[in-house]
């Protein structure tokens, strides 16, 4: 059971970054229908929202209207959408969520169970499926906003695409660093696995020494329930690894193998290992977990470390969404999206030369099908 979530930081010459300014999910559609109506660009209003850190989730309802309400440019539907990435780890708005009542204890006990009994019995039992991971990585590094300027920091920015075909069981088996560390040395940037139950795994077990309790319910297709849990620093498997050096570093979550999985953030530095200080934490942590409340299938799980100041991290968090995949003449309930973020500790005025200060990795997976050969027989024509 294992998560993996990594990146790469290079020390460079100072360049100055004006803090985020806070807003609620509200504000934020105040100050763009403002924008919109005093005909700012596009450019200039996605610059004003990659400025903006959320204090609330922004839904995905709220997201749909802002996009057709004020008929959103490219450039600011992009930093709406990652700003919406940014914030599905924060609470909920109250007013959003379903009126409907919440079920009694033995109820939401029940549907907790099934969960567990889900994640336990059903997703280990996966066929190896074959599937495209497609990983669009984002930062807020400083870029050019028209060809040919300065590069300034104006949020997050699609920084590069990968993909490829991966099967469930090497996702499940084979996450790095259990690969070797070849797989570090090719992949820098933000790295994220776990997708495949591992990561659930993980959770579901700590918090057998934890606590889920009853959040909402939101309104889907059919209502889903949903649940807030947290995870002691005495009880987590999500080990926080850091290490300090001058010419580079790579953080991210890792997991050791073993029966439930540890998570973790790892750093390794792309130098001498005998010159590194590692120090090693582990973390509180916490997040939602949306259920089926009919046959306990966990449709969405969100992951954030409870971090101290001291830690070299201010924000690392993970999200992973399920949905029903067509393969053959039956559906199954796989990985469809992730989300890995992660924020530097310090002040972004603090933030140095052309270094991220902040990273997003979107995972898609599409193109399920079955693992499968063919064989020919060629018949033999006797001798020639």
């Amino acid at each position: 059971m294992r998560l993996l979530i990594g990146f790469v930081l290079f020390a460079t010459a100072a360049l100055a970054a004006a803090p985020p300014k806070h807003a609620t999910a509200a504000q934020l559609e105040q100050q763009l229908t403002a924008a919109y109506a005093a005909h700012r660009p596009d450019a200039e209003i996605a610059r004003q929202i990659g400025g903006i850190e959320l204090s609330e989730q922004l839904t995905e309802e709220r997201l749909e209207r802002l996009k057709k309400d004020l008929n959103s440019g490219p450039q600011t539907l992009l930093a709406l959408r990652l700003l919406g990435d940014q914030s599905a780890f924060l609470e909920p708005v109250a007013s959003e969520s379903s009126p409907k009542a919440a079920p009694d204890a033995a109820t939401q006990q029940q549907m907790v169970t099934a969960a567990r009994n889900y994640v336990a019995q059903t997703l280990p039992r996966l066929p190896n499926f074959l599937a495209t991971r497609t990983i669009n990585r984002y930062d807020d590094s400083p870029f050019a906003l028209k060809k040919g300027e300065w590069p300034v920091r104006a949020g997050m920015h699609l920084v590069d695409t990968s993909s490829r075909e991966i099967s469930v069981r090497d996702e499940r088996e084979n996450q790095p660093p259990t690969q070797g560390s070849a797989v570090w040395q090719q992949q820098l940037g933000l790295i994220s696995g776990g997708e495949f139950g591992t990561t659930l795994g993980m959770i579901l077990t700590d918090t057998m020494q934890g606590k889920i309790e009853w959040s909402h319910w939101e309104d889907a297709a059919k209502p889903v329930a949903v649940f807030l849990y947290s995870v002691p620093g005495s009880a987590s498997h999500f080990e926080l690894i850091s290490a300090l050096k001058r010419e580079a570093a790579v953080e991210g979550f890792a997991a050791p193998a073993g029966g439930r999985g540890t998570a973790s953030i790892q750093t390794r530095p792309n130098a001498n290992p005998s010159r590194i200080t590692m120090v090693r934490t582990r973390p509180a942590y916490r997040g939602y977990i949306w259920v089926d409340p009919e046959s306990g299938t966990v449709l969405r799980i969100t992951m954030e470390a409870e971090l101290k100041e001291s830690d070299p991290f201010k924000r690392a968090a993970m999200l992973v969404s399920y949905g029903p995949v067509q393969i053959g003449d039956a559906k199954f309930i796989c990985p469809v999206r992730s989300l890995a973020l992660s924020m530097a500790a310090g002040d972004s005025q603090e933030s140095s030369g052309d270094s991220p200060t902040r990273w997003l990795n979107e995972t898609l997976f599409i193109g399920y099908h079955r693992f499968a050969s063919t064989m020919r027989v060629i018949p033999d024509s006797g001798p020639q």
